[in-house]
C-alpha cells in the first residue's frame, strides 16, 4: 500500500497528525453551522442597497425621538430607538419628571403591539371587510341627518383622558351636537376623588401607610415613586436615611413585597384596625376589637406617626372604599403632611367631566329606553370590560347604529355593525398630560402600518364631517410660535408645564374616625378582592405575547390568571393549585382554577381582571379566566365584595416559572436590618474553592493586559421585582417568546429571571434578579466540547452561536441556571411584521443553540467606538445596559472595574456586598447589595 502520508504532512517520516477531541469538535461545530446556515436555514432575499441615501441618514445608525406613551389616561414620557425609520426599542425620556429615563415592563413590551399582526387591518362591515371610503358613504349621509337633529339619538363613549386636544375636540362636538350625549368607561380605578387629585413626595417621607396601594407598580407615576422611595433605601457614603413602609393589604403587592411592615387582612377587617389607628393618634389607645397581630401593628403605626409630624405619609388604593380613602385624607391633616408630603391640586384625567352622561349604566338605560340609538365608541372594550357584558351587550344590540373604533376587533367591535381600525400611539400625533401635570407631545415614529386613525382624527371626523391630519388638529390647539414647537417636539415635554396646581393647607383636623363601609359577612361565603393584573391590566394587552409570559410577581404564573387563596384555607379546605372552583356573585357565575399564594388573607379570594377573553387573536385568546363577571355596579362592588363557592371537580394546569419560594436556609439573599448598618462585616470570600486559583507564576496564572473589565451590581434594598428589567432585555436581544407549552417544560427563553423568595418565616418576600452571572472562573466553560462559550479580556463570558452543536454541558454545568436552549425555531414567520421590531445589531438565534446575558455587548461595542471616533476614554456612566436603563429604583449598576473612579466599583466596596453563591469561587462579576429591612424595634 502506498503511504500517502507526504500528502498532507510537513514531515513524511512523523506519524499522523492528532486533533484534540474539543478541537475537533470545534471544528464540527463551525462546520455543521455553516452548513446549516446553507442547507436549513431561510433562503436569503435580494437585498437592494441605498444609490442616493436620503439626507441625514445613516444606515445601521439609531436614532432616538421623543414621545409620549399613554397609560390608564395619562402620559409617560419616552424615548424610542429607530433604525432606517423603524421603532425598535423604548425608553424612558429623562426630561419627564415622572419617568426619570425608566419605564416598565408595559411600556417596554408596547412596541410589540405595534407590529401585531393581528391588530385591525381595516374596516370591518358586520364581518366583513370593507373599506374607509365605504364606512364614509354609509356614514355621511347618517351624519347630516343627526347635524340637522342636533345630534338627537347619538351618543360616544370614550376612556377619560388627559389630552388637551382629545378634550377639547369632546367640547367642540357637544357644541356642534347639543342633544347628543357622551359617556366615560373605564373598567380600572380613578386617581381622583371629589375633582381632586393627590401627588406624594415620597422623597421627603419618613414614614409611610399603605392601605391596598400599589403605589410602586401599579400606578400613573409609579416610575417616580418608586426612585424616590428606593433612594431612601441606599446607603449613601456609609449612612443610611431610611424611610419605613406599613402596608395593609390581603394579598401580596409589588408594594407589599417592600415593606417593613405588613399586616395581612381581609378587607372586612381594614377599618377596625384603622379606627384603632385614628383613635390612637386622636390620644385615645383602644384596641379592644382588635387581636394580637392587629394590635402590635396599630401600636407600632401610631408610635411612628406620632414621631414624624410632617414627614407623614398616608395614602389607599384608588380600589379601596371611599370610608377608607377619606380616612387617609384626614390623617394627612392631622399629621401635617398637606403641602409636604402630599400635593393636592385639580384632577387632570377628566372623570367625570362637566357635560358627561354618565358611564355604562347610564348608556345602558339610555339604549334600552331608545334615548340613544346611534352609538360610537371610541377606543373602550365595555361588553368585556362591563360588570355584566351581558346585559350591555344585548342594549347595544338594540342600537339602530353601532361603531366600534379600536387596535383590535375585540367583543364590542364583533357586536357592533362596524368596527373601525384605530392606530398605535406610536404611528398617531396626540398629546398627554403626565401624573405630575407635565405637558407631553405625541408624535408618529413610523408610517401607519395598518389602515388606522387615531382618536383624534377621529374625534374630529365625527364633529366636523371633514378629514384632517393629526398634525393639524393637534398644532391648531397651541398658540406657541414655530421655534417653540420645535423644542417641545424635539424634547418630547412642553417647557414651563408640570406639577399640579397646589392646593393650600386646609390645617390639621382635630379628630377624625372611620365609616363603615364594608359590606357584611354573609355565611357560606368568601370575602372577594378584585383588582386589575398587573401586566395585562384590563385585558388590552392580552394579546402581547411578552406580557403573556412575563411571570407574575408572588405566582411567577404565565400565560393564565388565576385565583389567589391562602395556604391555611388551601390546607382546611383541601386545595390544591389548579384545582378548579366555581364562585358566584348574585347570579353571575364563573369558573376559575386557584393558586394558593402564602401571604394571602385567610378567608379570602384575590381574583385579577384581564383573562378569559372571548375574542382575542393570537396570543390573548383563552388564557385565564373572567373576573369582570364577578363585579357590582357601584364604584366598592367593582373591587370587593362576597361571592359564594364551590368545588367543581376539575382541575387545569398552570405554568409557573419558579415553584419553590422557600430559601431552604441557604440564603441566597443576605438581609439585613437598617439599625445593624454600621455593626455589619463584608462576607470573605471562602478559603475552599472547587476551582482552586492556581499558583502563582504557573502558565494558567499569567493573563492578558486588559483595558476594560466589566462588571455589574444589583442592590437587593432598591429591587422591587417589578420585572422591567426583563422585558428590557427581551426588547433588546431579540428573545423570543415560546407559549405556555414550552415554558410548562422549562424551556422560556428570559435572559434575566426574577427570583422571589419568602423571608422572615414567611413574612416577607424579596426579589433577586439573576442574569447571566459572568464568572471569572466560569464552570460552563470548562464543559463546553467546541469552545462555544469562551472567556473575553475584558471578564465577558461569550456565546459563539455557530460553534454551539447543543450538547447542553455548559447548562448543566451552570450553578446559577441562567443559560437558555433554542429547543425550536421560534422565530416569526417570515411573512410577519414582528420581524421590524428586532434589534439589528444582536443575532437573531434559529434553533439549536445556547444563549444567555452578554450584558448588552452591542451596547459596550457601540460606546467603544463612539469613544474611539472622538479620541476619549469611555465615560462612567455613558454605557448603560439595556436592565439598568429601564430600571426605575436605579438598582442596577454596570461600569468598568479598571477605572478606579467607577460606580459599580465604588458600591462594590460597600459593607453589604456579596456573590450569590460565592461558596463555589467562580467569582461572579455580577454580584449584590444585601437586602435592607427597616422594621420597627
Amino acid at each position: 500500500m502506498t503511504d500517502r502520508r507526504d500528502e498532507f504532512s510537513p514531515d513524511a517520516s512523523s506519524p499522523p497528525l492528532e486533533m484534540e477531541r474539543r478541537e475537533f469538535l470545534r471544528l464540527a461545530g463551525a462546520t455543521a453551522a455553516l452548513a446549516g446556515l446553507a442547507g436549513c436555514s431561510r433562503q436569503p432575499k435580494a437585498l437592494r442597497p441605498y444609490v442616493v441615501p436620503p439626507d441625514g441618514w445613516i444606515p445601521g445608525a439609531k436614532t432616538f425621538y421623543a414621545t409620549a406613551m399613554p397609560w390608564e389616561g395619562f402620559g409617560r414620557g419616552i424615548l424610542v430607538e429607530t433604525h432606517e425609520g423603524r421603532p425598535t426599542k423604548i425608553e424612558g425620556n429623562p426630561r419627564h419628571r415622572d419617568s426619570g429615563g425608566s419605564t416598565d415592563a408595559i411600556t417596554q413590551a408596547s412596541i410589540r403591539d405595534l407590529y401585531d399582526p393581528d391588530r385591525s387591518a381595516a374596516p370591518v362591515r358586520q364581518g366583513t371587510v370593507a373599506s374607509w371610503a365605504d364606512f364614509s358613504q354609509d356614514w355621511l349621509p347618517r351624519w347630516e341627518r343627526l347635524r340637522a337633529a342636533q345630534g338627537d339619538g347619538w351618543g360616544i363613549v370614550i376612556e377619560p383622558t388627559t389630552s388637551p386636544t382629545l378634550r377639547r375636540l369632546i367640547g367642540e362636538w357637544s357644541k356642534a351636537f347639543p342633544k347628543a350625549r357622551w359617556y366615560q368607561h373605564t373598567a380600572l380605578a380613578r386617581y381622583d376623588r371629589a375633582g381632586t387629585q393627590e401627588d406624594y413626595r415620597f422623597a421627603a417621607a419618613d414614614v409611610v401607610l399603605a392601605i391596598g396601594s400599589d403605589f410602586l407598580l401599579n400606578h400613573p407615576a409609579a416610575l417616580r415613586y418608586t426612585r424616590e422611595f428606593a433612594q431612601r433605601r441606599k446607603i449613601d457614603q456609609g449612612r443610611l436615611n431610611a424611610n419605613r413602609l406599613y402596608v395593609i393589604e390581603s394579598a401580596w403587592t409589588v408594594t407589599g413585597g417592600m415593606a417593613d411592615e405588613r399586616l395581612v387582612l381581609a378587607p372586612s377587617r381594614f377599618e377596625p384596625v384603622l379606627r384603632a389607628i385614628s383613635d390612637g393618634l386622636n390620644g385615645r389607645d383602644d384596641f379592644a376589637s382588635l387581636g394580637e397581630t392587629e394590635r402590635d401593628f396599630a401600636a407600632k403605626v401610631i408610635a411612628d406617626l406620632r414621631r414624624v409630624r410632617g414627614t407623614g405619609l398616608c395614602l389607599a388604593g384608588p380600589e379601596q372604599s371611599a370610608s377608607v380613602r377619606t380616612w387617609t385624607e384626614l390623617a394627612n391633616r392631622l399629621l401635617a403632611s398637606e403641602g409636604r408630603t402630599v400635593i393636592s391640586g385639580a384632577a387632570m384625567r377628566g372623570d367625570g367631566d362637566a357635560g358627561c352622561a354618565g358611564g355604562l349604566a347610564e348608556l345602558t338605560a339610555a339604549l334600552n329606553a331608545v334615548q340613544v340609538r346611534q352609538v360610537c365608541i371610541l377606543g373602550a372594550n365595555p361588553v368585556y370590560t362591563s360588570p355584566n357584558g351581558s346585559e350591555f351587550r344585548e342594549a347595544l344590540a338594540k342600537a339602530e347604529y353601532s361603531v366600534h373604533f379600536g387596535q383590535y376587533l375585540d367583543e364590542t367591535g364583533e357586536g357592533c355593525q362596524w368596527h373601525l381600525p384605530e392606530s398605535h400611539y406610536l404611528e398617531a400625533w396626540g398629546d398627554l398630560r403626565g401624573y405630575d401635570g407635565t405637558l407631553l407631545m405625541q408624535q408618529p415614529l413610523i408610517e401607519p402600518l395598518r389602515q388606522g386613525k387615531s382618536a383624534i382624527e377621529m374625534m374630529h371626523w365625527l364633529t366636523t364631517g371633514l378629514a384632517a391630519e393629526g398634525y393639524d388638529i393637534v398644532r391648531g390647539g397651541y398658540s406657541v410660535d414655530e421655534e417653540t414647537w420645535r423644542e417641545w417636539l424635539n424634547a418630547g415635554v412642553a417647557s414651563g408645564s408640570g406639577g399640579l396646581s397646589r392646593g393650600g393647607a386646609r390645617g390639621p383636623h382635630a379628630l377624625f374616625d372611620i365609616e363603615s363601609g364594608t359590606a357584611k359577612h354573609e355565611s357560606g361565603s368568601i370575602e372577594l378582592v378584585i383588582r386589575a393584573e398587573p401586566y395585562l391590566r384590563d385585558g388590552r394587552y392580552a394579546n402581547n405575547a411578552w406580557l403573556q409570559e412575563l411571570p407574575r410577581p408572588f405566582t411567577s404564573l404565565v400565560w393564565d390568571n388565576a385565583l389567589w387563596v391562602s395556604p391555611e384555607m388551601a390546607q382546611r379546605e383541601k386545595l390544591a393549585t389548579g384545582d378548579v372552583l366555581r364562585l358566584t356573585v348574585k347570579n353571575r357565575s364563573v369558573e376559575a382554577p386557584v393558586v394558593v399564594v402564602n401571604g394571602t388573607a385567610d378567608g379570602c379570594a384575590i381574583a385579577e381582571l384581564g383573562g378569559g377573553r372571548r375574542r382575542a387573536d393570537g396570543s390573548g385568546k383563552g388564557g385565564g379566566f373572567d373576573a369582570f363577571a364577578l363585579r357590582g355596579e357601584s364604584e366598592t362592588e367593582r373591587w370587593l365584595g362576597r361571592a359564594a363557592w364551590e368545588r367543581t371537580g376539575r382541575s387545569m394546569p398552570l405554568v409557573q416559572i419558579q415553584t419553590e419560594m422557600e430559601t431552604e436556609d441557604r440564603h441566597p439573599i443576605w438581609q439585613f436590618a437598617a439599625a445593624d448598618t454600621e455593626h455589619l462585616q463584608p462576607r470573605e470570600d471562602p478559603a475552599i474553592s472547587l476551582f482552586p486559583t492556581p499558583p502563582p507564576g504557573s502558565p494558567a496564572a499569567a493573563s492578558a493586559p486588559v483595558h476594560h473589565r466589566w462588571a455589574m451590581l444589583i442592590d437587593l434594598s432598591s429591587c422591587t421585582g417589578c420585572s422591567a428589567c426583563v422585558a428590557a432585555c427581551q426588547a433588546e436581544n431579540n428573545t423570543p417568546s415560546v407559549g405556555k407549552d414550552q415554558c410548562g417544560r422549562g424551556r422560556h427563553m428570559h435572559w434575566i429571571r426574577v427570583d422571589r423568595y419568602w423571608t422572615d418565616g414567611g413574612t416577607r418576600s424579596a426579589p433577586q434578579p439573576v442574569p447571566c452571572m459572568q464568572c471569572e472562573k466560569a464552570p460552563c466553560e470548562l464543559v463546553c466540547p467546541v469552545g462555544a462559550t469562551v472567556h473575553s479580556s475584558e471578564g465577558l463570558n461569550e456565546m459563539v452561536y455557530n460553534r454551539c452543536v447543543g450538547t447542553r454541558y455548559c447548562s448543566n454545568n451552570c450553578p446559577y441556571k441562567v443559560r437558555r436552549f433554542n429547543f425550536f425555531d421560534f422565530r416569526a414567520p417570515r411573512e410577519s411584521p414582528l420581524h421590524l421590531q428586532e434589534n439589528p445589531a444582536v443575532t437573531v438565534r434559529a434553533r439549536g443553540v445556547m444563549e444567555k446575558c452578554s450584558y448588552c455587548v452591542q451596547r459596550i461595542d457601540e460606546a467603544r467606538i463612539a469613544s474611539e471616533r472622538e479620541h476619549r476614554p469611555l465615560r462612567d456612566g455613558e454605557l448603560r445596559t439595556a436592565c439598568q436603563q429601564a430600571c426605575p429604583a436605579e438598582a442596577i449598576v454596570f461600569g468598568d472595574l479598571s477605572d478606579p473612579n467607577s460606580a459599580v466599583l465604588r458600591r462594590k466596596r460597600e459593607r453589604t456586598h456579596y456573590a450569590l453563591l460565592a461558596e463555589l469561587n467562580t467569582h461572579p462579576r455580577t454580584t449584590y447589595l444585601a437586602r435592607m429591612v427597616n422594621p420597627s424595634v
